[in-house]
């Protein structure tokens, strides 16, 4: 089934295959791009993570900085000083390098334009007013904190190292301080969860005036320790009609409390900036395990921090690429706007020169006549409830499915031969 539906989007020139990179390829880069640096440092290993992530340490961070600074170098003297829409940075937990993210900014905006938002993660026991104004101080203006629950027994269950009553503190103080927005994460479809603790997590987050929450189901990604867990019949979540009802609920709650849906997880009121880490078009990533994405070639660098370290001394970090063909760029293209929950149609002629009713007439057909379709006019077609549950689904399938497959093998292989999507 999968086979049949990667070949009904995709060119006989798509292999689904990453390949080593050859230093030798030339890299492209779109003019409207957005820019990534991941940051990979931690002090609690959360069980349901899937990303890079190494324990804080504060000699390695600084090692780590200086090869940031040089792979920044190496694309300024490879393409020059280029504009970026956006920048994202993202971890592990990126403020435990808040005292070298001053250098790392510094070096971003000298051989870079940084002409949007500047965005970046944290976590609870990292947000303190005075950390918090310094990160402004530097130009950051979104800013997401990963608060997951204010349950302490969930915070347990998932292996969150603070307490409901930090939680709150973190919001109180970031509140304080006056960024353009404020996104907080939460995770539901925890073991024992119920839509009843779900509410009182919602509730907590309105009652502090938070502009965007993201809620997130607890992904289960093999390789993860949760992931393990699941595998051994150690872990029992919620069955899919359970989840579903949480998933509805949580999509009426925010509507009634003011908030509208900007993806399949995040909500937002008050027409604030949107915090959004992946919908970019395009974009270049920095950083160990970063990902580019330029709509002919994906590209991820090597996962090993060391390696990484030593790589940025002669050479591009980047382990594996796969090129996509125009189809499949568009078609890419089209699954991120579904994740959005809008389809526009002015950008798809903007960035394809092309009409996204002619090239996806069947697709567009499809989501009507199943009544995933909340509103159409000329220009935007927004999801319902519906679409956005079904486009979630597929997003757990994608991530477990390939995510999974490119994530295991980079890490046990810093420099793979190929991976077989």
């Amino acid at each position: 089934m999968l086979s049949l539906i990667r070949n009904m989007l995709s060119d006989k020139s798509d292999d689904f295959t990453f390949h080593r990179f050859n230093q030798s390829n030339k890299i492209s880069l779109k003019e409207k791009s957005g820019l990534y640096i991941h940051i990979p440092f931690c002090k609690n290993s959360c069980p349901y993570c899937p990303y890079i992530k190494t324990a804080y340490n504060k000699d390695l961070a600084q090692e780590y900085k200086n090869a940031l600074l040089k792979e920044i170098r190496l694309y300024h003297d490879y393409f020059g000083k280029r504009d970026f829409t956006s920048l994202y940075i993202g971890g592990g937990t990126p403020t435990l390098m808040l005292n070298e993210m001053e250098d790392i900014l510094g070096h971003l905006h000298k051989y870079f334009n940084i002409e949007g938002d500047i965005a970046i993660e944290t976590s609870p026991n990292e947000t303190n007013k005075k950390d918090l104004a310094k990160l402004k101080r530097l130009g950051i203006n979104l800013i997401s904190i990963g608060i997951q629950s204010f349950d302490n027994r969930y915070l347990n269950k998932i292996g969150r190292n603070y307490n409901m009553h930090s939680a709150l503190k973190a919001l109180e103080d970031v509140n304080s301080i006056g960024f353009d927005s404020v996104n907080i994460d939460l995770i539901f479809a925890i073991e024992n969860q119920t839509i009843d603790d779900i509410k009182n997590d919602l509730s907590k987050a309105i009652s502090h005036n938070i502009n965007q929450i993201t809620c997130y189901p607890l992904f289960t990604f093999p390789f993860s320790e949760i992931g393990k867990i699941k595998q051994l019949k150690k872990l029992k979540l919620p069955n899919h009609l359970h989840r579903k009802k949480m998933y509805y609920f949580i999509n009426k709650f925010l509507s009634e409390n003011g908030y509208s849906r900007t993806n399949v997880w995040s909500f937002i009121k008050n027409h604030k900036n949107n915090f959004s880490s992946v919908t970019r078009d395009y974009y270049l990533g920095l950083g160990a395990s970063s990902g580019s994405y330029n709509g002919e070639t994906f590209y991820f660098n090597t996962f090993s921090l060391s390696e990484y370290i030593k790589s940025v001394n002669s050479k591009f970090p980047i382990s594996i690429a796969m090129n996509v063909s125009k189809k499949l760029e568009k078609n890419f293209w089209l699954y991120w706007q579904l994740y959005n929950t809008t389809i526009n149609k002015n950008s798809y002629k903007e960035l394809f020169q092309a009409n996204i009713e002619k090239d996806f007439k069947f697709s567009l057909k499809l989501i009507k006549m199943i009544r995933f379709i909340e509103h159409e006019d000329e220009n935007i077609i927004k999801l319902n409830t519906k679409g956005s549950h079904w486009i979630h689904l597929v997003q757990n399938y994608y991530a477990l499915k390939y995510v999974n497959k490119i994530w295991s093998v980079s890490k046990n292989n810093p420099w793979p031969d190929k991976i077989k999507l």
